[in-house]
């Protein structure tokens, strides 16, 4: 599911003003109005995160950092991550796991996959990722050490298009079939809050480690929806 459309948006809009405001009424003794009218003054904008770690064939609990003062299992910010700051909220709509082969810390020139292509992949990595990661695997989320998603399956992040890729990237060669603003993606209902000022975990977890993994294989977390900027000075 994805927010490409105008209605979908709005709602989202709408809905993101609504939880912005039940979350800051307590800053203004319980005043409905007086919260709702500190939310939609904010600069609100459609917006995401992208959080990374690298995966291994050791853990079995990987751990994103949410703002740029948290630690990752990986214990660095990627290039190409795009984390929470301290100042800033946001109502999460929608998001999508992803992997990627890439080839160092640096690299920013690395396609994101929904699920274990082989032609991307060392043939048991593949296998890895399609079983133990996608197949089995499932994010947990806390927020100040009380658990807002228990148990989501990395089942609903699997997606293997119709027309794929089905030897190296070359210029006459059949591309994989993706849609970047959908595949991959998966509504959040309830709607998550991200509160920079919060300790925020999201984690990935398998039941066992990963058979096969590449140097520099990673997971890449993106989650969707309403930005609001400077919005957590009175938390």
């Amino acid at each position: 599911m994805n927010t490409t459309n105008n209605i979908s948006a709005r709602m989202s809009y709408d809905n993101s003003i609504d939880i912005f405001a039940r979350a800051w009424v307590e800053n203004f003794g319980g005043d409905m109005a007086r919260a709702r009218q500190y939310a939609e003054n904010r600069k609100l904008s459609q917006s995401e995160i992208r959080l990374e770690v690298t995966l291994n064939t050791v853990n079995t609990v990987f751990t994103f950092a949410v703002t740029p003062n948290q630690q990752s299992t990986t214990g660095i910010i990627f290039p190409t991550e795009n984390r929470l700051n301290l100042q800033d909220s946001l109502v999460v709509s929608e998001y999508g796991i992803f992997v990627a082969q890439t080839a160092g810390n640096t690299d920013a020139a690395f396609r994101l996959n929904t699920y274990g292509n082989a032609n991307v992949f060392a043939a048991a990595d593949a296998t890895a990722l399609n079983t133990t990661f996608y197949s089995n695997g499932f994010l947990t989320v806390k927020v100040n050490n009380d658990v807002v998603i228990p148990y989501r399956g990395l089942w609903n992040h699997f997606y293997i298009p119709q027309t794929q890729q089905v030897a190296a990237l070359a210029a006459a060669n059949v591309q994989n079939q993706v849609r970047g603003a959908e595949d991959g993606f998966v509504t959040a209902e309830p709607n998550l809050l991200l509160i920079g000022s919060k300790n925020t975990v999201p984690q990935i977890n398998l039941p066992a480690a990963l058979g096969s993994a590449a140097a520099n294989l990673r997971c890449v977390l993106i989650l969707r929806g309403i930005l609001a900027q400077n919005s957590t000075v009175i938390n």
